[in-house]
């Protein structure tokens, strides 16, 4: 019998958002705020881009006034999703292909969460002492 967890099961549904036209501080001091490595770009209800960590950390070191700089100008778009019923297989291959960390998640064509490489690999070891724990 196949073991299949589906992106729903693990997905982060508080998604934090910036306005695209604020300076990129705003988002550093929401991720900061927040512990939490990436936040959502949008204009006005819409969702157009996301700034991580590393988006951050690449324009800091081409730009010394980076923190001035708009989130719109850094953001990464555009986004990439999965749907809520996709494998965690299928999640983890998407990130390796497409060389991201972090995926949004659909429903019904709406943004419902994100899930991460982190998440995806808590979850695989979660799945892997379960059963495990079951063959003892």
């Amino acid at each position: 019998m196949p073991v299949t967890y589906e992106v729903r099961n693990i997905m982060t549904e508080d998604l934090i958002t910036v306005d695209a036209d604020a300076p990129l501080m705003q988002a550093m001091k929401k991720m900061v705020e927040k512990n939490i490595g990436s936040v959502i770009v949008s204009r006005g209800d819409r969702p157009v881009g996301i700034v991580t960590e590393r988006d951050i950390l690449k324009d800091f070191c081409v730009n010394p006034r980076s923190g001035e700089s708009r989130i719109a100008d850094i953001m990464s778009s555009p986004l990439i999703t999965i749907d809520a019923g996709t494998s965690l297989g299928r999640a983890a291959d998407l990130m390796a292909e497409k060389k991201i960390r972090r995926l949004l998640v659909t429903e019904d064509d709406m943004i419902k969460g994100i899930v991460t490489e982190r998440d995806i690999m808590r979850a695989t070891l979660y799945v892997f002492k379960t059963l495990s724990d079951a063959w003892i």
